[in-house]
C-alpha cells in the first residue's frame, strides 16, 4: 500500500504480489489511491476482476443449485423520505450493501431480482465475514463464548478477539471451513474431538492466577443449558422424549397468563414428548419454561443470549406443571422394576440426571430424604419402599439441582 502511494510500485509485479495488493484494495474501498501507481493498479484490478468473472462464469459447480421458486423481475425501490410510502425520494438501484462493500461495486443486472447475486456475494471466497461469523457462532454454541465475544457484531463497535492466538485460530478454522464446503457437522466434529473441548471444568489455581477470566480456556467453562435444552433434558431423563426427526409442530400448552388476540388452541402439557425445536412458536404465546431461562423473543435475532439468574427460574422448576408431571413420569419408570433395591434405583436416577453415580454421602442423604417424604405422605418408607409419591418428590428435587441445568 505504501508503494502505491509513493509511486514506487514496479511496472509489472509478480502475480502473487499483485493478488495481495488487489485483495487489500478491495478490502479498503475508502482509501485514497490518487497516485500514478494507483492508476496502474486500478487498471490491473479491473483486468483481473474481469478475468476472474470469466473464469467463475465457466466453472462447474461442485454441487447442483437447489431448486427453488422462479426468479421474478427485479424492481428498484425509491428511498422513502421519513419512511413514508407517499414521499418517494431518490431511486436506489439494487446492489450489495454499499456500507459493507463500498461504492465501487457494479450494480446487479437489470431484469433479475438480485437473489442469486446476493447469494453469490455472501458465499464469495473473498468475503471475509461469512465463514468467520459461522465458525465463531459454532464455537460460541459449544463453549458459551465465541473467539470473538460479540457474535452479532464483527464491525468497529464489536469486541476484538481477546488474544492474538484466538484471532489466528478463528482465521484457520474459517479458511478450512470455507475450503471444505461449509460443512457444519465436519466443523463441530473437529472442535469436539480437540483437547480443548475435552478439558475438565476443574480449575487449576496456577492458571486462574494468570488468567482469572479463563480467556485462554485453561479449563472448560461452566455454563448453563439454554431454556429449550433444559426442557428437552427433563423429557429425556424422565423417558418421555420422542426422538422422531421431522413431522408437524406441536402447539404450546397455554397457561392462565396466555391471553391475547389470535389465541390458538392449547397443546398437550408435555408437547407430545417432542423436542423443543418442534414447538410451534407464536410471538404472543411463548412456552413458559424456556422463556424463564432467557429464550429470546422470536422476532429478534440474538446470537449471544442473555444468561440471568433470577428467582423466577427457581420458582418455575419448583412449580411448573410440566416439571411436576415429568417428575411423576420418571418415578413410575424408576419403580417399573419391582426387584430393584432403593439404593440401585437411586444410583440409576443419579446416572440419568448427572451422568455419574452418587457419592456415599449423597446416597445416605437421599435415603433419608425418601423416608422423610414418605412420612409426609403418611407412609412408612421401610414398609413401602416403592411409594410413588416419595420417588416423584426425589425426581422433582433432582430436576431442581444446579448440576442438572449446568454443563460441568
Amino acid at each position: 500500500l505504501a508503494a502505491c502511494r509513493d509511486g514506487s510500485l514496479p511496472g509489472r509485479p509478480d502475480a502473487a504480489a499483485l493478488a495481495t495488493l488487489v485483495n487489500r484494495v478491495l478490502a479498503a474501498p475508502g482509501t485514497d489511491w490518487s497516485t500514478p501507481a494507483a492508476t496502474r493498479l486500478a487498471a490491473e484490478t479491473a483486468r483481473l476482476t474481469a478475468a476472474r468473472d470469466t473464469l467463475l462464469g465457466g466453472a462447474r459447480l461442485d454441487s447442483a443449485v437447489a431448486p427453488a421458486i422462479l426468479d421474478g423481475n427485479g424492481v428498484d425501490q425509491f428511498v422513502l423520505l421519513k419512511g413514508s410510502a407517499a414521499r418517494p425520494g431518490e431511486l436506489s438501484p439494487r446492489r450489495f450493501l454499499e456500507a459493507i462493500d463500498g461504492p465501487r461495486q457494479p450494480l446487479w443486472p437489470a431484469g433479475s431480482s438480485g437473489r442469486m447475486q446476493l447469494a453469490d456475494r455472501v458465499l464469495d471466497p473473498g468475503n471475509p465475514l461469512t465463514a468467520r461469523v459461522l465458525v465463531n457462532r459454532v464455537w460460541h454454541h459449544l463453549f458459551g463464548r465465541g473467539l470473538v465475544p460479540t457474535t452479532d457484531n464483527f464491525g468497529k463497535l464489536g469486541e476484538a478477539a481477546a488474544d492474538p492466538g484466538a484471532a489466528a485460530l478463528l482465521d484457520a478454522l474459517a479458511v478450512r471451513f470455507r475450503d471444505e464446503g461449509f460443512g457444519v457437522k465436519r466443523l463441530i466434529r473437529e472442535i469436539v474431538t480437540s483437547s480443548t473441548w475435552r478439558m475438565s471444568s476443574v480449575r487449576d489455581p496456577r492458571a486462574v492466577a494468570v488468567d482469572p477470566l479463563n480467556t485462554l480456556l485453561h479449563h472448560y467453562p461452566l455454563r448453563r443449558l439454554e431454556g429449550e435444552a433444559i426442557r428437552d433434558k427433563i423429557l429425556a431423563v424422565s423417558g418421555r422424549l420422542d426422538r422422531t426427526v421431522g413431522g408437524p409442530g406441536v402447539e404450546v400448552h397455554l397457561a392462565d397468563f396466555h391471553e391475547g388476540r389470535g389465541k390458538p388452541g392449547s397443546g398437550p402439557l408435555d408437547g407430545k414428548g417432542r423436542r423443543s425445536i418442534y414447538t410451534t412458536i407464536r410471538r404472543n404465546f411463548l412456552p413458559a419454561l424456556p422463556l424463564a431461562f432467557d429464550m429470546p423473543v422470536p422476532f429478534q435475532a440474538m446470537g449471544r443470549r442473555n444468561v440471568t439468574n433470577v428467582p423466577a427460574q427457581a420458582l418455575t422448576l419448583m412449580n411448573d406443571p410440566f416439571v411436576l408431571e415429568q417428575a411423576a413420569v420418571w418415578a413410575r419408570a424408576t419403580l417399573a422394576d419391582g426387584s430393584a433395591a432403593p439404593e440401585a434405583r437411586i444410583d440409576g436416577m443419579y446416572r440419568r440426571a448427572f451422568a455419574r453415580p452418587p457419592s456415599a454421602d449423597e446416597l445416605a442423604a437421599t435415603l433419608e430424604f425418601l423416608a422423610a417424604q414418605a412420612r409426609q405422605h403418611g407412609v412408612d418408607f421401610a414398609a413401602q419402599p416403592r411409594h410413588e409419591a416419595a420417588w416423584a418428590d426425589l425426581a422433582h428435587a433432582l430436576f431442581n439441582a444446579k448440576e442438572f441445568i449446568f454443563v460441568p
